[in-house]
């Protein structure tokens, strides 16, 4: 009885390890991105110098509005969030960002609700940035006539606003994005901070110009620009003649905070990538940090400059009468309004070299943004294919790079679709409430923290490891609610196909975590 009992033993403990509901326990992806590395993902997932864009956008949206207070509220309200993310990243270290947390502490039909829209709705967005650059074209090309005294360069700039344009300098953004996606992770984040630096090295350009010259002098140097020494005054006389109302209001400035938060939307997305982060609840926390950091005080800093160099009374004017009054403000000066703080430096710039860094800072910026966004919808695609909600094929990582090829090509695909669309559609009614959806993932996140004591306790005792809404129309409604709806109905029939095929419960599976 003694013999067989070691016996049993023996061949008990050299039997295999239970594998549980996953076919394999590696994932393929490879935790090699530290400090620096997650860093860069993150500023580029939030396009630093894209804040021009949204001051701008600020201005036009709110009357007598000041950002200083709302930048620094913002940054404070994803400082909080951040400590929710870090938590959830040391329970589940593991990439797919709010898919994953979801699935495993709330509900799997829930997190495949949020997967699948976060999947479509950061698609989408790939094909925006790179539609961006199309749009901020003309103002590469006038920034770059002026730097080479090209009039050829300059005249070109009209050249390229049409429609056929737009999708041709779309498309061939997108293409230069996927070219660079199929290097590892590590190399892509390596071309992300060199694009980031150039994005820092514009704002320093910036606020050397801004520091080194009065407010007299930017209205000398706009009059100069615009071929009209009143061209100043013009745009504040014009703004008086369209009834907007200029100076400060606290209320106002407090409103626009929700807007702020959006403004850093993306600064915490290092999380996506959660399993390849080298000691992921550190590396997390210090690039997180680092970026909330480095933003206040770019981003803080400028505006005041501005403030003092260029006049809030000429900012809100520009922005009112550039978006409501176009035909008017054309005629005063050939600026392009939304470019904002860049098209300040432009009329201030004296030499070359700051010229092209201005010009140069917003395709830096959708480029580095797009590269981000590949590998934060492609690591969402892997974990739901893991899963087995999508094709498993998307889950196949390169044995070369350690990176989902299948992913990054469907990724790229759809953005190509999109930005071909939008290049030739208005696509705003359809998808106006993507601020509000970007909101609930942050919201998925909130609600994640919270119940991981409570839904999953069994992940901190032992755990995983050794960011202003659109029109509420009915089509952008619709949108919103076949996204959201889209994530339980493609759980409920990846699980019946389970069940029928292999007799695995999709439910039962997504207790687990996601193989490392």
């Amino acid at each position: 009885m003694a013999n067989a009992s070691v016996t049993g033993g023996a061949a008990r403990s050299a039997s295999p390890p239970a594998q549980g509901l996953f076919t394999r326990q590696s994932s393929g992806l490879v935790r090699e991105l530290g400090i620096p590395a997650a860093t860069a993902i993150s500023l580029a997932s939030v396009a630093v110098v894209n804040t021009f864009i949204n001051f701008n956008a600020g201005l036009t949206a709110f009357n007598q509005v000041d950002m200083t207070v709302s930048l620094l509220v913002a940054a404070a309200i994803w400082l909080v969030a951040m400590f929710a993310y870090k938590y959830l990243l040391e329970a589940i270290p593991r990439a797919g960002g709010e898919y994953v947390y979801l699935s495993r502490i709330i509900s799997p039909a829930v997190g495949a609700m949020a997967g699948i829209g976060i999947a479509i709705a950061f698609t989408y967005i790939l094909a925006a940035n790179a539609n961006f650059t199309a749009t901020y074209f003309p103002f590469l090309l006038t920034a770059l006539g002026a730097a080479f005294n090209s009039s050829t360069i300059s005249n070109a700039a009209g050249n390229v606003t049409d429609h056929t344009a737009v999708a041709i300098i779309s498309v061939g953004m997108l293409l230069v994005v996927g070219a660079c996606s199929f290097f590892s992770l590590r190399r892509v984040a390596q071309i992300i901070l060199a694009l980031v630096v150039v994005q820092l090295v514009a704002f320093l350009v910036l606020g050397w110009l801004l520091v080194t010259h009065s407010h007299q002098d930017f209205m000398n140097a706009f009059g100069a620009f615009s071929g009209k020494s009143t061209a100043f005054n013009d745009v504040i006389a014009l703004a008086t003649k369209d009834s907007v109302p200029l100076g400060v209001s606290f209320a106002t400035s407090l409103l626009v905070v929700p807007f702020m938060v959006l403004n850093y939307n993306g600064v915490l997305y290092s999380y996506y990538v959660g399993g390849e982060l080298k000691r992921p609840g550190r590396t997390y926390i210090w690039a997180s940090v680092i970026s909330i950091a480095l933003l206040v005080v770019v981003w803080t800093g400028v505006w005041l400059l501005m403030l003092n160099t260029v006049g809030l009374d000429f900012m809100q004017s520009q922005a009112k009468v550039g978006a409501n009054d176009a035909a008017g403000y054309a005629a005063i000066t050939s600026l392009q309004s939304s470019a904002g703080g860049l098209g300040y430096g432009l009329v201030l710039s004296g030499d070359p070299i700051s010229k092209i860094f201005i010009g140069i800072a917003v395709p830096s910026a959708e480029l580095a943004v797009d590269l981000a966004f590949v590998a934060v919808v492609t690591r969402v695609l892997f974990a739901l294919a893991f899963d087995r909600l999508l094709p498993i094929s998307l889950a196949k990582i390169s044995e070369r790079n350690a990176v989902p090829t299948n992913g990054i090509i469907v990724a790229l695909a759809g953005g190509i679709v999109f930005a071909i669309l939008a290049s030739y559609l208005n696509l705003a009614n359809i998808v106006a409430n993507l601020a509000l959806f970007v909101a609930l993932i942050i919201v998925a996140g909130s609600v994640s923290a919270l119940a991981l004591p409570f839904r999953r306790p069994d992940l901190l005792l032992k755990p995983g490891h050794p960011d202003v809404f659109g029109a509420f129309t009915f089509s952008s409604v619709a949108t919103l609610v076949l996204v959201l709806g889209a994530g339980p109905v493609i759980y409920l029939i990846a699980r019946q196909l389970r069940l029928s095929r292999s007799s695995i419960d999709l439910r039962l599976a997504m207790r687990e975590l996601p193989p490392e």
